[in-house]
């Protein structure tokens, strides 16, 4: 018997040129509000259960901040994921599959407690060499944590289980994958940080912290290619309002209607 839900582990405000990048604010403040050109985001994070395995799909922010990131992010944990998880009974997480490691996907991947602390963790190999050794550009987009033994990495797109399989796409981090579950005759695509939100469905709606904006353009178009065409459902990691959605239309001009999982 599977069970999958949607997850949230609570929201922070990044700066505006950060999330929409190039795209001039006259286009995106038509959709969001801004707060002295900061916008909050929501962390919508996916747990999935087979006959076997309890999954997590990213793992949110976490809960260990020092000053100086509260004073800069502006965490707020009003819901926690580690919450909403024990309160459903789970006991443990077998599997986090991370689609990068940026501290607003990967943070309760390192925690301590019996629920993430034998969890096996899973990312691109690309990835784990990026957190492990962050350049100039890149170090603002992680967090330290203590070393964990329990990591499996990949090198490129494979399937993990019957129902879940990762595509290797880069671009926003080097590192950077989606994940597909296909549950029954549903299909779903989590999109990580190349579809943070409904609105950076469209390819050339990038953030500005995309380390390789052009590879993100190109996957985009691959992967809304793919969700038009097996109707899948899109689940979007940070948008506070439009959380899952059917794309249609083509990838060059996608359209959304919003849906429950």
């Amino acid at each position: 018997m599977s069970e999958f839900k949607i997850i949230n582990d609570g929201y922070y405000y990044i700066d505006a040129g950060a999330y929409f990048g190039i795209t001039p604010k006259a286009i995106w403040q038509r959709y969001f509000n801004d707060n002295n050109n900061r916008i909050r985001l929501g962390l919508n994070i996916l747990y999935f259960k087979n006959n076997n395995y309890n999954f997590l799909i990213d793992s949110g922010i976490g809960n260990k901040f020092d000053e100086k990131f509260v004073k800069i992010f502006e965490p707020d944990k009003s819901v926690d994921a580690e919450g909403q998880l024990s309160e459903s009974g789970i006991k443990n997480i077998d599997f986090i599959i991370l689609s990068h490691m940026h501290f607003d996907h990967s943070g309760h991947a390192f925690s301590s407690s019996d629920l993430f602390s034998k969890s096996v963790i899973i990312c691109q190999e690309l990835e784990l060499k990026a957190y492990k050794n962050p350049n100039d550009f890149t170090r603002g987009s992680y967090v330290k944590y203590q070393n964990r033994k329990n990591i499996l990495t990949l090198d490129g797109s494979r399937r993990i289980s019957s129902e879940i399989s990762v595509i290797y796409t880069g671009g926003h981090s080097f590192g950077h994958q989606i994940i597909k579950i296909k549950i029954g005759n549903k299909r779903y695509i989590y999109g990580g940080d190349l579809f943070p939100s409904a609105f950076h469905v469209k390819p050339n709606h990038l953030t500005a912290i995309d380390v390789n904006p052009i590879q993100s353009m190109e996957m985009k178009k691959k992967i809304l290619k793919m969700a038009i065409s097996e109707r899948a459902i899109m689940i979007f990691n940070h948008d506070t309002n439009i959380i899952s959605a059917r794309i249609s239309g083509t990838p060059e001009r996608p359209e959304i209607e919003q849906c429950d999982i």
